[in-house]
């Protein structure tokens, strides 16, 4: 742990050094406000279009990781702005084609991190062996998704999706009550499943990927 806070307190130096860091304390309730509202759209359409937007999900969040990875990398060995800035960009981008080409591995991976975060959402004071326990949760999930794409894909987008976005609106709203973003987001996920699956009737290439993934099961 106190490797990665030497780590943290490295990057913020240099961010100082750069003349970052006093412009991100300066505008960092509207970095939050800004950060929280992109999560409630990307949740939002995660519930209601999840499965159709599978692999790009995965390559947005490759390209994020990627980025972040190479950025701090890149912070950490260069002075060069614009260096920085492409090692950052190149990293992303390189990450978003490898999520592409590993489609099968982001899957069991979206999915179960997807799982995961349903239970800590819902269980967030649990103990430590609770904790293992969803992540165990999220590696079965994620195995699954090998055979049953189709089902849990939509209903962990769905669950997922509709939870993050009512649990982010209350925090924007300050409502402290945590049953009130639980009981809007089960409502927000049942509208985001139903939704789905009435699109998957209409899309004819979901509809032929579903036919592949019954037949793989023998149905």
């Amino acid at each position: 742990m106190e490797q990665y806070l030497s780590k943290l307190e490295m990057v913020r130096e240099r961010l100082m050094y750069m003349g970052y860091w006093d412009r991100i304390e300066s505008n960092w309730n509207m970095i939050m406000t800004a950060v929280m509202a992109a999560a409630v759209v990307f949740a939002i359409l995660n519930c209601f279009w999840g499965y159709q937007m599978m692999r790009l999900w995965m390559s947005i969040i490759a390209l994020v990781i990627g980025g972040i990875v190479g950025g701090v990398f890149a912070l950490r060995t260069f002075d060069d702005k614009n260096t920085i800035f492409i090692a950052a960009v190149g990293c992303g981008m390189v990450m978003a084609m490898l999520a592409n080409l590993v489609y099968r591995l982001g899957l069991v991976i979206l999915c179960g991190g997807l799982v995961f975060l349903v239970f800590e959402i819902l269980f967030p004071m649990a103990s430590m062996a609770v904790h293992m326990g969803f992540v165990a949760l999220g590696i079965v999930a994620g195995i699954a998704a090998f055979s049953y794409e189709d089902v849990l894909v939509t209903w962990v987008t769905g669950i997922g999706g509709g939870l993050g976005a009512a649990r982010v609106v209350c925090m924007l709203l300050k409502v402290e009550n945590p049953w009130i973003a639980i009981v809007a987001g089960v409502l927000i996920a049942a509208l985001g499943i139903r939704f789905q699956y009435g699109n998957m009737k209409k899309d004819p290439d979901v509809e032929k990927r579903q036919r592949k993934l019954r037949e793989k099961r023998g149905e």
